[in-house]
């Protein structure tokens, strides 16, 4: 059985907005699904709807209005003006403007023992967080209470979507659930909540899931209105050697994909000309001209301190310098490995890492069987992935993100990104948003694409003569522009 979990749900649903096919035309098809699914076991009766204030009671709302010889009667757990989403509201008010019978119910003392013949819930499906508190665990006591047919939509309140767990959730006799089944559904603990499973298809296309956009974004980007310098992640980027401004556009890139603090580690001999190019780096040294394993007692204070570490922009393929990128690794919590440090890496990878190879790199250090089309690479990266235990961007015309059970690819981006240091650039994006985030597939797919549509931003505005200092220019736009979609 073909399973999503919530948050790639929530994606999947953000991205299917951004490629045109909107939210409201996926809770119609929703709702629709749900009044198909009770018109082939009734043909009449009274029907009570107990919403929420989100999406879930909007598939609701829908549904009502297909139930044409029924008698349906919707109970609002809050205020009608608290309705979250615009698409629910507007589903709302058509029955408002209908003349269904509608309450608003502010205080669980006034939930009322439901009578009918079937009852529906659409208080919180995938919502869930934690324990239930009310007025919605009054709501799913009284609705367990009744002896009615209860259809629970997308997920049983209660229920945990991914886990299944839950000791307080509506007992349904029937669950339907949209697009694909929600881990949590399958448990042995969900088997007296969910009753018979019906998995609607609501019209997503298949090619929609593998496609990354600004829903990657929304979920990945962290903001506290009340933080602190470092609330929102430090990095270390450790390169430099035979080149001094790939570490730069690194760190630089991570500032402006939202980390605070971004530090440098380079080799005492560069490391005043790297201090020149940005007074917003925080740049140490250690002695010498290239990495060393003489080099590490200097570094492992920075690496305690640090949410990500970068490694591998410009740092110089000599034997010893290895040597200290797999110590270094060793002591990692998080890393993104880029460029000379690839050479470095023993597999398999039992660590949270995400690695960015070229296509050149890729093959180095694979040597896949087929590479001529993209569905062979993305098969490639796939399997590399799930061998590895790690995430992988191939950095491509269309870059592959893989964590060797999910993969997606990123569409943005174009021809003037072959310019040098943009890998760079992309490998401190990519550290700014796993600082920011659990979820190192999403940190991952996210990075990619506001790298290639701050590209595409500057190709709007200077051609295919742009270069990677010109792409960081853009993060900014890209991140703000992404968040503020939809």
């Amino acid at each position: 059985m073909d399973l999503i979990t919530s948050s790639e749900m929530s994606v999947v649903d953000i991205n299917c907005e951004y490629f045109g096919l909107s939210r409201l035309q996926l809770m119609e098809n929703a709702g629709r699904a749900l009044a198909s699914e009770l018109l082939k076991r009734f043909r009449k009766g009274k029907v009570i709807v107990v919403a929420g204030k989100g999406n879930n009671g909007g598939d609701a709302f829908v549904m009502a209005r297909h139930l044409k010889n029924f008698d349906v009667e919707i109970f609002i757990l809050g205020k009608i003006s608290d309705i979250k989403t615009s698409e629910a509201r507007k589903n709302l008010q058509i029955l408002v403007n209908g003349g269904y019978k509608i309450t608003e119910i502010r205080d669980s003392a006034h939930i009322p023992e439901f009578s009918g013949n079937i009852l529906v819930d659409a208080i919180l499906g995938t919502g869930v967080k934690g324990s239930l508190k009310d007025p919605e665990k009054t709501a799913v006591e009284k609705i367990n209470e009744a002896d009615i047919f209860t259809l629970s939509v997308d997920v049983p309140t209660g229920l945990d979507p991914d886990t299944g767990e839950g000791e307080l959730a509506v007992q349904a006799d029937l669950t339907v659930t949209f697009h694909k089944a929600k881990p949590g559904l399958i448990t042995e603990n969900a088997k007296r909540f969910v009753g018979e499973m019906i998995v609607a298809d609501i019209g997503i296309p298949k090619s929609f899931e593998k496609m990354i956009g600004v829903g990657e974004v929304k979920v990945s980007y962290k903001r506290d209105t009340e933080g602190h310098k470092g609330t929102h992640g430090k990095i270390l980027v450790i390169g430099g050697g035979p080149y001094t401004g790939a570490p730069v556009l690194t760190g630089l890139a991570a500032l402006r994909g939202g980390v605070d603090l971004a530090v440098l580690v380079v080799p005492e001999k560069i490391s005043k000309v790297v201090a020149s190019y940005s007074p917003d780096l925080i740049v140490r040294s250690y002695p010498g001209d290239h990495l060393t394993p003489e080099a590490l007692p200097y570094i492992y204070p920075y690496l305690e301190t640090s949410d990500v570490v970068a490694i591998g922009m410009g740092l110089g393929r000599e034997n010893e310098t290895i040597i200290a990128v797999r110590e270094i690794l060793e002591k990692c919590k998080k890393a993104v490995v880029d460029a000379d440090a690839l050479r470095a890496l023993d597999f398999p990878l039992e660590k949270n890492i995400i690695l960015t190879p070229h296509e050149g790199e890729f093959k180095r250090l694979f040597n896949p069987i087929s590479w001529d089309t993209l569905q062979e690479k993305s098969q490639e990266v796939e399997r590399w992935a799930k061998e590895i235990g790690a995430t992988i961007i191939l950095k491509n015309p269309i870059d592959v993100v893989s964590n060797g059970k999910m993969t997606k690819i990123n569409l943005t981006g174009n021809a003037g990104m072959t310019v040098g240091g943009t890998g760079d650039v992309m490998a401190g994006v990519v550290s700014a948003f796993f600082a920011m985030s659990s979820d190192t597939f999403h940190a991952a797919c996210a990075g990619a694409f506001i790298t290639g549509l701050a590209g595409d931003k500057a190709y709007e505005r200077m051609g295919y003569n742009f270069t990677a200092t010109d792409v960081i220019q853009y993060i900014p736009e890209a991140i703000k522009e992404s968040l503020s979609f939809g």
